[in-house]
């Protein structure tokens, strides 16, 4: 299959694990001194919702509006990195 006919939902799996493992391996640093850590918790609470939202909506069939969740859960792990807010994890 194409990427032009790629299935959501095969789609919306690959980015479900992906962030799923990213999330794992990622600690959100909340003491940094120029973001309020009320505000960096929200954000890290917002990608689990948009996470746990797309997974959702993966089983209700909704593969399309569950991509579109996972990639903004994807978007703010990505601001947070970009902000420097996160750190690796060592996987063992």
């Amino acid at each position: 299959m194409n990427e032009l006919n790629e299935d959501p939902a095969a789609r919306v799996r690959k980015y479900i694990a992906n962030l799923t493992t990213a999330l794992d391996e990622t600690t959100i640093d909340t003491e940094n001194a120029s973001v309020k850590t009320t505000d960096i918790a929200r954000v890290a609470d917002a990608i689990q919702r948009y996470l746990q939202d797309g997974r959702h909506y993966l089983d209700v069939g909704r593969a399309t509006t569950a991509l579109a969740s996972v990639a903004y859960a994807e978007g703010l792990l990505d601001a947070l990195k970009f902000l420097e807010l996160t750190q690796q994890v060592s996987s063992q």
